[in-house]
Parts: structure tokens; sequence; C-alpha cells
């Protein structure tokens, strides 16, 4: 079953442009993985949820327990995650990418046939169209369809991770074998992560981070059973996959993490919230196709 966005918590969504915040509360079931997000527990805890039909509304939003003034905005045509202040980030996106001071990731939704020689005019069009400044602002494709979004979030001791997937795999690849490849190809992304982590880190954690990122999403799609089409290998990812992930690096946090690898708190708890938001997208678009 498929839980509305709107209806993931009382306190937490609520009708953009509304008179007020909704008043329903639902029954938050872990087992059943559905809805939008979960509230962070406290440490270690977590759970995941399918952004689902909008409800006969055009936006909605979800306010981070794990980051005050984080908010997630469902629209029409998009997802923005955007923070009460700019992040150090790094990731892979079409716009935006590299290492840059942003303050919001857009994941626009565009068709699967969609192929154009300068998606960066077209990222800046739509952003000037919806309102949002070209600095700070990292801009992302993808051809899934966005209830089909999943997000997961968790609050450990010395930080916060927020994960937002969107995830497909009709173009399924493995790294590591030979298989067709291209000069040069741009298509709307499959596999995009937005991975935010309200602490303080290093550059080469953050490095570390997207590494582990990386390895649990293969990990999602293996336990998954997704396949290459083209050798039916063991999938590690889609052929055009990206990962955005952005540090609030804010001075209140006393540590700061200089690894982000599975063997330390920060690094395991993005793998299971990347592994949690990657498979219950899958699961909500209805699996490997």
């Amino acid at each position: 079953m498929t839980t509305p966005f709107l209806h993931v918590q009382a306190e937490q969504a609520v009708k953009a442009g509304g008179a007020g915040e909704a008043s329903e509360t639902i029954e938050m079931n872990k087992a059943s993985l559905t809805g939008l997000a979960a509230q962070a527990k406290p440490a270690k805890v977590n759970e995941t949820r399918q952004m689902g039909e909008l409800d006969q509304v055009d936006q909605t939003v979800y306010r981070s327990k794990i980051w005050p003034g984080l908010k997630l905005y469902r629209k029409e045509r998009h997802i923005l995650l955007e923070t009460p202040e700019p992040m150090e980030s790094l990731g892979s996106a079409v716009y935006g990418g590299g290492m840059h001071t942003l303050q919001r990731f857009v994941n626009i939704y565009v068709d699967r046939f969609y192929h154009c020689e300068d998606p960066v005019r077209d990222i800046r069009s739509l952003l000037g169209e919806w309102g949002y400044p070209e600095q700070g602002t990292a801009g992302l494709l993808t051809a899934v369809q966005l209830k089909h979004a999943a997000v997961a979030e968790e609050q450990g001791a010395d930080f916060g991770v927020l994960c937002c997937a969107t995830a497909g795999v009709s173009n399924a690849a493995r790294a590591g074998v030979r298989r067709t490849t291209f000069p040069a190809s741009w298509t709307p992304g499959t596999i995009n992560i937005m991975l935010v982590v309200d602490g303080r880190m290093t550059h080469a954690a953050m490095v570390n981070a997207v590494i582990t990122a990386t390895e649990a999403k293969a990990a999602a799609l293996s336990d998954f059973g997704v396949r290459d089409a083209e050798n039916g290998l063991a999938a590690t990812g889609t052929t055009t996959d990206a990962v955005m992930l952005g540090v609030s690096q804010r001075a209140e946090w006393p540590l700061l993490h200089a690894y982000a690898g599975t063997a330390t708190d920060l690094g395991g708890t993005i793998g299971r919230l990347v592994y949690d938001a990657v498979r219950e997208s899958l699961a909500a678009a209805g699996g490997p196709k």
C-alpha cells in the first residue's frame, strides 16, 4: 500500500501555501515501507518511506527531523531539497556538479526519451521558470517517476543524515566488464541520489561518503536481483547514475569526520540509508524491468 506523501506525519506534511499544517495522524508501519519519510529516531534507528500519490495537491513539503530547517518539496515535475544555510557540496549532477557551495538540489523529471545536446541549458531554463537562483543550486534529471522517490533519515550522536533516491534499472549495467560504451553520451539519470549530512566532514571524508553510497547502491541492486541486460551479470548500477552530497559543516558539531567508510558510524549510516532508499524506490516502481 502506498501512503500519500501528504499524510506521512501530522506535524511533518503540510500543503504548501495552505492554511496550516495537517492535523491528520497515521500509523507508522516500518515493515511496509510506505509513505515519504520517517522521522529520525534516537541513535541508529531509521525508517524509509516512499513518495506516493499527491492526493489532489500540487505541492507538498516534508520537514526533516535530523536537520532543523531542511525541507523536501514534492512538486509536479521536480523534487526540491533545500537547506536553511549553504552546504559544502560534492557530486556528479549535470548542473552544479563538482565541488561547490550549494543550498538546494533539484531532481527534475523528464521523459525517458528526452535527449538534448545541452542539458545544462535546459536545467537553467527550468530553474528560472520555477524561480530558483542559478547560483547555489544543483540540478539533476531523472526519467524515474517522482512518485517512486524514497526518503530515509537517521540521527547519530555526531551527525544527521538524510537520503532521497529515485531509482530505475531499465539500463542496468555492471562496472568492470567489457560492454557497449560511447565516447560521450548524456541521457536522464536512472538512479539519482541526493544525500545530505548535518555534521562536519573533511573533503577526503566527503569523497569517502560518495564511495560508501555507491557501494550501498550496488548492494541494493544485487540483493534485488538486478542484472546487466547485455551479459546477465549482477548489475552494480545503471549507465546514467548521479549522486550529490551536501554537508552543513556547522561549527556546533564538535567532531570533524575524517572518514566515512563502512567501519565508521557515519559511513555505516550513509550506507544503510542509501541502501534502504534505493531498494524502496525500486520496489515502488515495481522492481527490475
